[in-house]
């Protein structure tokens, strides 16, 4: 197994022509901040202007502010870098904030609770989550019971080590994964065992008991009591699985707002080794007081140059997830149903290159990325999970809380198990969080269904005389976006036979 060497830090000076270093400050300052920018290099410095004196110098007004804006918008690419870091800190934190200790498995239960809170969960699976970290425990045994279950072991950027489950090695009849940390050189398993390496400390086991037609909640979530995670050390007397049964307690594991954002990356680059693709940032957050093995105590200058920065990050990747710039792929011809991610790599890589803008969208938009869901991977017919995505109505327009829309799901959806609607809040990307208490319908709860075995369901303020049964509220003032998801798609669904149409509103 490769050993990953420790970073070097360099220091480099470059000297810089006055009139090269004045270009690049006007088309910085423009671009990002409208200051005034002195035209005469001899003219005295004043508040919100930059200025050079006759020597070429910068006055010390003009070099606070320059300093400034060059921690400003470190801060902001900080932001778009570190979104999957930080989301799977939020979900880790989360359960740290309500007592659940490492290696210790909790399983969310009971459906419907829009106080536990995720990006794009889902509450028609069980879900359950673990998380570990290598550097206390050393190599990790994760033990999967045979089952109709899939899930995934993520490193601490969202990357999946190994799919785990059906859509896994041990291909749903169970098996013992051993976990290894970055640079690791004892000894290990020869056989018995699916060995895999994670280029980072910290990680999660992230498992879903999936149901099927006339299964019930309890039924699935008892597959999950089967699990296990302890060192491989004791692997010769194994302790019992720590687990907790979340029921309808609190839970927030969605990415923090301001200068928590920022707190929270600080510690979980503390946790980690650091990679050769990350020295470039490393460095610059170094200049923002986050580095490993140093404490994170931001001046009052800083902290508010990082909560400004924080404010449009947040809007930024936002921003990349509502209108990306690649096109992504269309899930039903001639819709505007897409795949939730541009990435072309569970990776995050493309080629020579980190896909930065999409890897922030995607874990802007939700959490956990599989191999199985690899743009370019075989399909698995009949196995694991497909998703599609809107933001727009057939028009093409912004769906809107304020408005009701309907959505026709056509009879014989291409699911071996079930498929499902679900509605997010906008701004959140979390449960539409109303008195109803209902994010979803699907194939598995008691609908309406039109006479020829198609189904038409409605989200917005108030439902259709009816139809409550079809309807999810939905707030007016607040945007939300809709996650259609087929649990072991059919090739019905591959070979594009069926389809599913556009939502389309309902004008009264």
């Amino acid at each position: 197994m490769r050993h990953r060497r420790a970073f070097a830090h360099h220091l480099t000076e470059v000297p810089l022509k006055s009139t090269c270093l004045r270009s690049v400050v006007v088309a910085a300052l423009l671009l990002t901040t409208g200051m005034a920018i002195a035209a005469d290099s001899g003219a005295s410095a004043q508040k919100g202007k930059l200025a050079f004196d006759a020597a070429h110098y910068p006055s010390a007004n003009t070099s606070q502010q320059l300093y400034d804006e060059l921690d400003y918008q470190r801060a902001v690419q900080a932001y778009i870098w570190a979104q999957p870091l930080v989301g799977l800190g939020a979900m880790a934190e989360g359960a740290r904030r309500i007592g659940i200790r490492p290696m210790e498995l909790f399983v969310f239960d009971k459906l419907e609770q829009v106080n536990q809170t995720l990006q794009t969960g889902n509450d028609d699976v069980v879900y359950s989550f673990s998380y570990f970290n290598l550097q206390d425990s050393g190599p990790l045994v994760i033990e999967i019971p045979q089952g109709n279950q899939y899930g995934v072991v993520l490193d601490a950027w969202q990357r999946p080590i190994e799919d785990v489950g059906r859509i896994g090695p041990d291909e749903g009849k169970g098996g013992k994964y051993v976990i290894v940390p970055p640079g690791y050189r004892g000894d290990l398993p020869e056989q018995g065992y699916i060995v895999r390496q994670s280029p980072t400390n910290r990680g999660v086991l992230f498992l879903r008991a999936v149901r099927g037609p006339g299964d019930s909640v309890e039924s699935a979530a008892e597959q999950l009591t089967h699990a296990n995670l302890y060192p491989y050390a004791s692997r010769s007397a194994p302790p019992p699985l720590q687990m907790r049964r979340m029921g309808s307690a609190d839970y927030d594991g969605v990415t923090p707002k301001g200068l928590d954002y920022f707190t929270l990356l600080a510690e979980r680059i503390h946790a980690e080794p650091g990679e050769e693709r990350d020295r470039m940032m490393l460095g610059m957050l170094a200049t923002l007081g986050i580095e490993r093995g140093k404490p994170f105590a931001p001046d009052a200058r800083l902290r508010a140059i990082l909560q400004r920065a924080s404010e449009t990050g947040r809007m930024m990747v936002a921003n990349l997830e509502f209108n990306p710039r690649r096109p992504r792929r269309v899930m039903f011809k001639g819709t505007q149903w897409r795949l939730p991610t541009g990435l072309i790599s569970y990776t995050q890589e493309r080629g020579p290159l980190t896909d930065v803008d999409e890897r922030a969208a995607l874990f802007r938009f939700g959490f956990a990325m599989h191999k199985f869901l690899n743009p370019d991977a075989k399909p698995i017919v009949g196995k694991g999970a497909a998703y599609a995505t809107t933001y727009r109505d057939a028009r093409g327009a912004f769906l809107d809380g304020a408005r009701t829309y309907r959505l026709h799901v056509p009879a014989n959806a291409p699911v071996l198990d079930y498929w499902s609607a679900s509605a997010y809040d906008a701004e959140n990307f979390s449960f539409i969080n109303t008195e109803q208490r209902r994010p979803s319908l699907s194939s598995l709860k008691a609908l309406k269904h039109n006479p020829d075995g198609s189904t038409d369901l409605y989200f917005g303020p108030k439902a259709p005389e009816g139809m409550q049964s079809n309807w999810i509220k939905t707030v007016p003032g607040n945007g939300f976006f809709l996650l259609f998801r087929l649990y072991s798609p059919t090739e019905a669904f591959y070979t594009g036979k069926w389809q599913l149409g556009d939502v389309t509103e309902i004008v009264r």
